[in-house]
């Protein structure tokens, strides 16, 4: 398997991301990136926002496993595919924890963080996982 080295988003889930993030405050919000996969690079085209289901949604995000289970059907009939894992860090930086690690089963996919604060949004950043933590991707927005 090619390494993942770049992650490409529409400017519109980038936004629409910067608004739940910033609605959500100081709690996590949460969502999923759909796209394909290709040599090198993840090519997302939208950012479903989930309900974050877990207890503390201020330390943590879990997303609802319903809007999952919908998103795995409606992806595979338009012949897409989950691709990522999108989420919002309260008064925090766009730098995976070790909670996000802990968490990350899935090595294919990506991960996109959006750090908040009671001012707004900072700049979004995109990472891989590796197999002693994430390392950080390019990411492109289109």
């Amino acid at each position: 398997m090619t390494p993942v080295r770049l992650l490409t988003l529409p400017a519109a889930a980038l936004a629409a991301g910067a608004v739940a993030a910033t609605k959500a405050f100081p709690e996590e919000a949460c969502g999923l990136l759909e796209g394909a996969v290709r040599p090198g690079e993840v090519a997302a085209v939208a950012l479903h926002l989930a309900a974050n289901v877990a207890t503390d949604r201020r330390a943590r995000f879990d997303v609802d496993p319903r809007t999952l289970l919908r998103l795995h059907r409606e992806t595979r009939e338009r012949g897409t595919a989950l691709v990522g894992v999108w989420h919002s860090h309260p008064n925090g930086v766009a730098v995976p924890s070790a909670t996000d690690f802990a968490e990350a089963h899935d090595p294919s996919l990506v991960w996109l963080l959006t750090p908040v604060t009671a001012a707004g949004t900072g700049a979004a950043r995109a990472y891989s996982v590796g197999g002693n933590g994430f390392v950080e991707i390019g990411l492109e927005v289109t």
